[in-house]
């Protein structure tokens, strides 16, 4: 199940985020209220920064460590996020 905000690479090679968005409809007293979660194809320069964290990203999975990516807030760059595994964790 996807969430709001996460990152896909959809069957054409392409980058996505899913993105939640309302429905509206006239005449329907709950106008508004539906919401959907829809992938949105991201822009060309989303593309090219996804695409050269592919690699890092598939390292790190090749190796069981579970890894996250976000877009930065101000959007201009992306961030991995790895997980140490639970075997390296200290108690």
């Amino acid at each position: 199940m996807a969430y709001d905000g996460e990152l896909v690479k959809m069957q054409n090679g392409r980058w996505a985020r899913f993105q939640r968005c309302q429905v509206y409809r006239p005449g329907v007293t709950d106008a508004g209220e539906t919401m959907l979660l829809i992938a949105v194809e991201l822009e060309e320069r989303y593309q090219q920064l996804l695409d050269e964290a592919a690699d890092s990203l598939a390292e790190y999975r090749s190796q069981g460590v579970p890894v996250q990516v976000r877009l930065a807030p101000d959007a201009q760059g992306l961030t991995l996020h790895p997980e140490a595994p639970a075997s390296m964790s200290v108690n």
